[in-house]
């Protein structure tokens, strides 16, 4: 089926996108904004079904909007006219008067398309990456918990459980939201290297050639763009809140290699005090008593090892190339150096795995008792070997996702854990979401504040992306460095130039 979506007022054509297409999975999706030509027409004539929305003021508080359904053999399936009226105080505030039109908007091509296709999304009109933005814009206009829970499932069309889950994770991250400052940033530190490539990744990274000297020229540029910007930042006296090395697999770099960066990073911050230092570890195979002695001795509070499942089989199809006694090992060690906030990652929807693979993995992880555990849905993107391969490797069911998820919260219930951040991806199995969880007090920082876009992030290294915030304006100018690493190594002065120009027009 072709579907067409045509917006004679010509807003908000990504989010409609995104929302109609949930409705018609696995179907092609075009969005025409205000028809200005004949090709642009013959494609509404061609649409195997067609939905057209538009709004109008029929006065300057209220707005009238049209939804028309219609297909090649029915037309028209459907033609509703609502009225609603806005706010005069959110009338006033062009931003916010923004956001309620695309909330109407939105709820009057949910309730369409839910009617004619009989498919209801939990997640309702809500179709981006990061839906607590909605809940504490809300909750900063000084709505309580139990207005934010109807403003979700009246205003946006999202299940009950959703929306607790939302005001929830928001309520638990909200004191950490709070005290931020233009002068409080965080650090990102992208290394681009692991020892294999699992079936579902699309981050850029690679695999790691022993025999290569790529790692050591990635690191001189990196350590470069580091103590460049850093010290462009420390010398106008801004505060550096937490430091989260990502990847790929940091560990997956050598002792000297990662005694190098970790040295690096040490000598920037000469001897300033950070409230979190998170390494990824991740793959465990990755990990030995030395590595780890590394990162305690430079001050890394907060690791992750990250499993992804507990069965052995599925650890192999999906390429991860360890052994789930690595995991316990891995654990067991960091527990030995005297690492007391360790993360490990699961994902929910692995190709082969239902309920009870995922009962078999909570077990596990409840009996090594980390600090955090995050919950992901597979997402099937389109750079990942999986996206190219699903005939070999099929997808568990929206149900079987769901199920999946269910016994994960039911442990992580019983290990007393609570919801801390919360983001939603493209493509992703059931159309779920991903879920931080915590032991209270334990909650990473930097994954509130990179997820929260209310603090600037600085990204060092290939495909790093900085997000520079400007509270005044409540807006995210995004900075992305090259994402292949000869690019970044090629362009590493002008990256340098440009995140220093970035820092001089700020302060």
């Amino acid at each position: 089926m072709n579907v067409v979506i045509h917006l004679p007022n010509g807003e908000f054509g990504h989010e409609i996108w995104e929302l109609t297409r949930i409705f018609f999975p696995g179907r092609e999706a075009k969005v025409l904004h205000p028809i200005t030509g004949d090709m642009a027409a013959q494609d509404c004539l061609a649409a195997d079904f067609l939905l057209t929305v538009w709004y109008s003021y029929v006065n300057d508080y209220e707005i009238e909007v049209h939804t028309k359904l219609e297909n090649k053999t029915d037309k028209p399936l459907k033609y509703n006219i609502h009225r609603f009226s806005i706010n005069e105080h959110i009338k006033k505030q062009p931003i916010k008067e923004k956001r309620e039109i695309k909330k109407i908007l939105g709820r009057c091509i949910y309730d369409a398309l839910a009617e004619h296709t009989g498919i209801y999304p939990s997640w309702g009109t809500l179709t981006g990456v990061r839906p607590l933005k909605v809940v504490h814009n809300l909750m900063d206009d000084g709505f309580d918990d139990m207005e934010v829970l109807d403003i979700l499932t009246s205003g946006y069309r999202v299940k009950r459980d959703k929306a607790e889950l939302l005001t929830g994770t928001a309520g638990n991250q909200r004191h950490i939201l709070v005290e931020n400052s233009d002068d409080m940033v965080s650090l990102y530190i992208h290394i681009p290297f692991c020892p294999t490539r699992c079936l579902y990744c699309s981050f850029p990274s690679v695999v790691l050639d022993r025999k290569s000297d790529i790692a050591d020229k990635y690191l001189d540029c990196l350590i470069m763009e580091l103590d460049q910007a850093v010290n462009e930042l420390v010398q106008r006296g801004i505060m550096i809140q937490s430091i989260y090395i990502g990847g790929g697999t940091p560990t997956a770099l050598t002792y000297s290699q990662l005694e190098r960066l970790m040295g690096a990073v040490d000598l920037v911050m000469d001897g300033r005090k950070i409230k979190e230092y998170t390494v990824e570890c991740g793959r465990p195979d990755s990990l030995d008593l030395d590595k780890l002695s590394i990162l305690k001795a430079f001050g890394v509070n907060r690791i992750s090892i990250n499993p992804q499942t507990m069965n052995q089989e599925t650890l192999d199809k999906i390429g991860r190339k360890h052994t789930v006694q690595q995991v316990i090992s891995g654990i067991n060690m960091a527990r030995y150096i005297g690492f007391d906030c360790i993360n490990m990652d699961v994902i929910a929807g692995l190709p082969g795995e239902n309920a009870e693979h995922m009962e078999k993995t909570m077990a596990s992880l409840a009996s090594l008792n980390p600090e955090n555990i995050t919950v992901h849905t597979l997402a099937v993107k389109r750079a990942s070997r999986l996206k190219k391969s699903l005939e070999e490797y099929p997808l568990a069911g929206d149900d079987t996702a769901e199920e999946m998820l269910r016994v994960c919260h039911r442990w992580i219930k019983e290990m007393d854990m609570i919801p801390y951040y919360l983001y939603r991806q493209k493509y992703m199995v059931g159309n779920l979401e991903n879920v931080g969880y915590s032991r209270r007090g334990k909650e990473c920082i930097y994954n509130i504040q990179m997820m929260g876009e209310k603090q600037t992030i600085w990204g060092f290294g290939a495909g790093a992306v900085s997000k520079i915030y400007y509270s005044s304006e409540d807006r995210i100018q995004r900075l992305p460095n090259a994402k292949d690493i000869n690019e970044y190594i090629n362009r590493i002065q002008g990256t340098i130039h440009r995140k220093k120009a970035i820092i001089d027009s700020m302060l």
